[in-house]
């Protein structure tokens, strides 16, 4: 919107509703009348302290440490790993952190693929977040295909065809097995 830091502090102040709302009027009339211009750290901090228990904080702090994608997709690890980092900005402090912690927490099926992609100079978390998700649909299509060709395998059984595997050692007892069963 090219709003300056001023202006924007403005725009959100008029997002704030109801007891908010309130609170930011009292809060601006507490101020000096000749203070320098409300900053966004200021207000934030502000903000926070009224409406955010320290053991609220501290629990967001302690779930982000210990987030781990588990059973969530990629795209419902990157919301909580994003919505949780705010409140851990030393922790996260520069993009390699960031990142760090992003690939740490990711689960077995994704995290050996983004070893060697973390240490990519350049690499940052929202091309990480991309690569997640985009890895973990070509994961699931791959599956899905498997499962697929191995449903016609077994149709193919049942009309009276065998369908041969592709693990090459066990193919010359099924071959053999084919011919022992033709006259």
């Amino acid at each position: 919107m090219y709003a300056t830091k001023a202006e924007s502090l403005e725009l959100v102040s008029y997002r704030l509703q109801d007891l908010a709302a309130g609170w930011y009027r009292t809060w601006e009339l507490s101020k000096e009348t000749h203070a320098p211009p409300t900053s966004w750290r200021e207000f934030s901090e502000a903000f926070l302290k009224h409406y955010m228990l320290v053991e609220t904080k501290r629990a967001r702090v302690n779930n982000f440490l210990n987030l781990h994608q588990g059973s969530m997709s990629a795209k419902e690890y990157d919301l909580q790993f994003n919505s949780l980092a705010r409140y851990t900005p030393t922790i996260v402090a520069n993009m390699e952190d960031r990142v760090h912690r992003y690939v740490v927490g990711l689960g077995p099926h994704l995290i050996n693929e983004y070893m060697t992609v973390e240490l990519q100079p350049g690499m940052d978390i929202a091309r990480m977040q991309a690569y997640a998700e985009n890895l973990e649909v070509r994961k699931e299509q791959q599956q899905d295909e498997q499962e697929w060709n191995g449903s016609q395998c077994k149709r193919t059984r049942f009309s009276g065809s065998f369908c041969e595997p592709s693990d090459s050692n066990r193919q010359p007892e099924f071959k053999q097995l084919a011919n022992n069963m033709s006259p």
